[in-house]
């Protein structure tokens, strides 16, 4: 019987012969009785890949193909209780200059403020006209000039509104009608 040479990764025996395989990786002839199972993390643990390769060959598996852990939502509570400091809003001001007779309208986002200052020269009576939404709001006025401000919503002329000079007055408009909530 004659003797061949199969690898540096064989040993090979005349009186004891052994199998001799292919290592899937680095296709070198090696002892099949050496040949291990290459893992591979998926999903939540180790897996058999399939390949089977000498040891020297073997690929340290990588955790990055695991499924992330994630953990449930909380339990909603039934009826909430929202944190009042949480939402506090900041309160806004409006100043604006109506020196002049012009009448104003105010746009949506100007009447969104919760003050509305208005102050320059007046040279006649001037008109301000708020959407027809619902707020309470502010308004002072810090006019000078023997004229009046009045306050009306828009297409509403039913509703008008005389602003009294330098007293802080707080409106309510409820879209149809403006009321006076601190009258003095």
């Amino acid at each position: 019987m004659g003797f061949r040479y199969h690898g540096k990764y064989t040993r090979a025996s005349k009186t004891n012969p052994r199998a001799i395989a292919r290592c899937d990786y680095s296709g070198l002839m090696v002892q099949h009785a050496l040949l291990q199972d290459q893992m591979q993390y998926s999903g939540r643990g180790l897996i058999k890949t399939g390949y089977k390769v000498f040891p020297k060959f073997l690929d340290k598996p990588n955790a990055q193909d695991l499924a992330p852990l994630v953990f449930l939502d909380p339990i909603p509570i039934e009826n909430p209780r929202p944190d009042n400091v949480v939402n506090v809003v900041q309160p806004m001001t409006l100043l604006l200059d109506v020196s002049g007779d012009a009448d104003i309208t105010l746009t949506k986002t100007q009447y969104a403020n919760l003050k509305f200052i208005f102050y320059g020269v007046l040279t006649g009576d001037i008109l301000i006209s708020i959407p027809a939404i619902f707020n309470e709001f502010y308004v002072l006025d810090q006019t000078t000039g023997d004229f009046k401000i009045s306050l009306q919503i828009i297409d509403n002329y039913a509703t008008r509104l005389d602003i009294r000079k330098n007293d802080p007055m707080l409106i309510s408009c409820d879209s149809i009608s403006l009321k006076i909530i601190n009258p003095n």
